[in-house]
Parts: C-alpha cells; structure tokens; sequence
C-alpha cells in the first residue's frame, strides 16, 4: 500500500521522516514531505535531500533473495532548486552498474516535474575495502583529546535531527591569535556533531543552562531542552547511520565562514554603525550553526560530495558509529574563495578516532555591503 501525506512532516523518528517508498525498480518517493531547517527558509534543508537521494541509491541495491544491499562508498550531487516542504520528493534512478562488488546509480530529485537535486553514487559490498584513496596525512582533530565529554561544550540542536557542539574557540577567534599567521585556506574549524533521534523510552530532555557573550563581549545566559546523544535512539536499521551521516554533513560547513575569515559576529560594530543584537550572529549560534551566515552572506550550496571510509556499517575494527549515540568531530577548512564561491573539504572522525567520511562542499557566498571591509583580509 503506498503511504505518502501532504503537508508538513511530523514525525520525529529520523527513520521514518526520510523513509522512501518503492514504485518500480527505477521510481521512488518520498513517504513524507521534507521540511525547511527554519520557518523563513526559502526551501527544505540541503541534508535532508542529500540523505534521502542516499538512501534512494541504496534501497535500490536491495537483494530480492537476500534482503542485503550494498553500502555507500562515495555520494556526488548537485543542486539545482530549492525544494518546497509542501510534496514528497520523487526519484527516478538509473541503474549505471551492477555486479557482485559494485553497483553504481544515477538518480534525479524532482517535484512535480522540476528537478531539485541529481546525483551520481558508488556503492560496494559489505566487507570490502573502500574504492577511492583515503588521505591518511589528515590527523584527528586536537578537539577530541581536549574535550573527551563534548556534552560540556555548548550545544545545538536543529533542523529536526542535527545536533553540534562547539567550544569558546569557535565563538571567538581571538583565543587563538596563532591563527592570524595562516593563510585563510589552512586556518581549521572544529566541531563535534551527531544526529538527535527519539528518545529512549522514559527519557526527558534535560534543561540545559547555557551561556555565550555577543559580539561586545557581554555575556548572555539562556536555557535549552537538549536531548544527549546515550538518550537518543538508535538506528533500527543499522543501514540508516550512512544515511544520517549524509543529514549532518551539510549542518555546519560553508555556512561557518565567517568564522575562518574572522568576520565580527555583527560586522556593524566594525563599520562604524550602531551596535544591534537583532544583526548579531552569536544570538543566531544558540539555535544553529546552519544559520550563521545569514547576516554575512547569502550563501548557497552548488555540490556536496561524501567519501565514506569504513568497510561495513556494523564493523568490529574500531570504524564504525552509531550516528545517533556518538559524537562526530567534524574538522574542516574553506580550501578557496573566490569570485563569490568557496570550496570546503573536512573529514568526520569517530569516538575512535578514525575518520569515517570526507566531505567536500562548493557553494555561493555573496557577501553582504560592507561586510567585505571587516574580514581579516591579511591572509586572502
């Protein structure tokens, strides 16, 4: 029976909100519609289109005999609309490759007949080692070893499932001045990052009290209802850690900018302008770290491509996560910028400390009047 509703998503189970339903062997669509990261969002969120077209390729690797299929060895897309939350995504794949170690897919993402996404995906069988050259020269992220219990640090949760956590270093720049000597290309940003699923049975949200200073210094105090990753579901399917993986890769990339190019967080105070806390970025920190940029630069994702590493999605050498259990730490760079484009590449570690995926990420930032002039432009 094909279970498809209208209208918003509603459901808090991340299995179930990015469920796809079979037409054919080359058709499938959406259970739910996908929904926008915030409410004045032009359209849904990248990572929810980037995860479901990756669990489209995969289903589309499932065994009539043996109920397996193969598991994702690279994710390339491009994006070409923004899609609307208000009808289920509809995918058509063409199946390029297939043989007993390989299959290879080439789908396109559409809504009533406008294409939103298309993407090409390799996949391999469980066991195998991964197709393309990991780059072994990447060590772990220093942020691992200083904060062993991330749920210290502060936290977001958004966009319906993805979750960070950051330390002062991100908030402010001026706590690693050693930074001021690297090119803006080798300057990295570091967070930790995860998926929130349903809670355990029984389990509440705790009150979180947190505080962040805005971009005068002044410190600000607020309360959360975070749910902590041991009390959040795990996976049913063990399948699906691939697939959150590709809802989290998207939650904190180009949009941290101005991070790297130490851009004040209200780039008014550096103009001469009036201090408003309505155009300060550290408010916008407190719920998401998707949403950073909107007071920089209008930024727009072009490509994302996902290199995954580990050999089975339940292995017993130390390269798997639960997606939903473990916290990520995601460590990456804007290796370009230029003529309003940048280029990001970053890699996901395990509790392990084994990196697990690469991403690399092309999109538009278009800076904003004047905010040009308070970037650190020493480096560029």
């Amino acid at each position: 029976m094909l279970m498809v509703t209208a209208g918003e998503n509603p459901r808090p189970d991340f299995e179930e909100s990015l469920r796809v339903v079979k037409i054919d062997d080359t058709h499938y669509i959406g259970a739910h519609c996908l929904r926008k990261p915030v409410a004045m969002a032009r359209g849904i969120y990248g990572g929810h289109m980037i995860a479901q077209s990756l669990l489209v390729a995969i289903e589309s690797t499932r065994s009539e005999t043996t109920n397996e299929v193969m598991i994702p060895d690279s994710y390339h897309s491009f994006f070409i609309n923004a899609g609307n939350n208000k009808t289920p995504m509809e995918y058509e794949v063409l199946k390029l490759y297939d043989d007993e170690f390989i299959s290879k897919r080439s789908i396109v993402v559409s809504q009533h007949g406008k294409n939103r996404l298309t993407c090409v995906v390799i996949l391999r069988k469980q066991g195998t080692k991964p197709l393309h050259k990991i780059d072994e020269s990447i060590p772990p992220p220093e942020i691992q070893t200083k904060y062993p219990d991330p749920d210290k640090l502060h936290q977001v949760q958004h966009t319906d499932f993805c979750r960070n956590a950051f330390d002062d270093d991100f908030v402010d720049h001026k706590r690693t001045p050693e930074e001021n000597k690297l090119h803006f290309a080798e300057r990295w940003v570091s967070v930790f990052t995860g998926l929130k699923n349903i809670p355990e049975p029984g389990t509440k949200y705790d009150k979180v009290k947190d505080a962040l200073p805005d971009a005068l210094g002044n410190v600000h105090s607020f309360e959360l209802d975070i749910l902590r990753p041991k009390n959040s579901q795990s996976m049913k399917d063990p399948i699906y850690n691939y697939v959150g993986l590709g809802e989290i890769s998207d939650s904190s990339f180009i949009t941290t900018m101005a991070r790297v190019l130490h851009i004040p967080w209200a780039p008014s105070i550096e103009t001469g302008k009036e201090y408003d806390p309505d155009r300060d970025a550290t408010y916008l920190m407190r719920s998401s770290l998707n949403a950073l940029h909107i007071l920089h630069y209008n930024a727009m994702s072009l490509d994302h491509h996902i290199y995954f590493h580990n050999i089975d999605y339940e292995p017993t050498d130390g390269s798997g996560f639960d997606i939903c259990k473990d916290w990520l730490a995601f460590t990456y760079q804007m290796k370009r910028y230029s003529n309003s484009r940048v280029l990001a590449r970053g890699y996901m570690f395990n509790e392990n400390r084994k990196c697990v995926a690469t991403v690399i990420q092309e999109g538009l930032a278009i800076l904003l009047d004047g905010v040009a002039s308070t970037a650190d432009r020493s480096h560029l």
